[in-house]
């Protein structure tokens, strides 16, 4: 019984010392820092993005974007993930991904939403948004302290046709970057 014991203590060290890191190879697209707040924002439909263009995603060509991890403040109503490809430096182009996520979603917190259908980095940009759809004013879409980096404040509001940066659409007053994070792994 003891050497029945021991192949089995063996066998099962053995399995698990050969096993993958959890992470390993993985890297984070992101602008932002530690979630710091949110903005207040009025009842509507808004898409609160990050573009990380082609200069940016050029290291991981072939490799794929598999996750995808945001800050949530105040739940809304709805919420959706909404992943792009290449458009231009303020309009994302074609929608590769599309996920209702709010089911995931839970106030003061991170989620992390694992992409069912891996989207393989090309050598052009790639566009992380998420969707949030108020029924009154709330602070939905977590944020950092700032100050704001190029294309990490991006915003479609309700009824609007042109991205900008929250820091135009606050008249210049709120400088920051969206809590929101794309994971690419080998």
């Amino acid at each position: 019984m003891k050497k029945i014991l021991f192949f089995l203590l063996c066998g099962s060290l053995m399995f698990m010392s050969c096993k993958d890191d959890d992470g390993a190879g993985e890297v984070e697209l992101r602008y932002d820092a530690d979630n710091d707040s949110a903005p207040a924002l009025p009842a509507g439909t808004f898409d609160a993005g990050q573009r990380f263009p082609s200069n940016v995603v050029d290291n991981y060509v072939g490799q794929k974007l598999t996750e995808v991890e945001f800050y949530i403040q105040d739940k809304p109503a709805d919420c959706e993930l909404l992943i792009y490809g290449e458009g231009d430096a303020t309009t994302p182009g074609t929608l590769l991904y599309q996920k209702n996520v709010d089911s995931e979603v839970s106030a003061n917190s991170w989620t992390t939403h694992i992409i069912t259908d891996d989207i393989e980095i090309q050598n052009e940009d790639i566009w992380i948004v998420v969707r949030l759809i108020h029924n009154s004013e709330i602070r939905s879409i977590g944020c950092d302290r700032g100050p704001a980096k190029s294309n990490g404040d991006l915003m479609l509001g309700e009824g609007e046709t042109e991205w900008k940066t929250y820091r135009e659409l606050s008249g210049n007053v709120v400088d920051v970057n969206w809590n929101i994070r794309g994971i690419v792994t080998p």
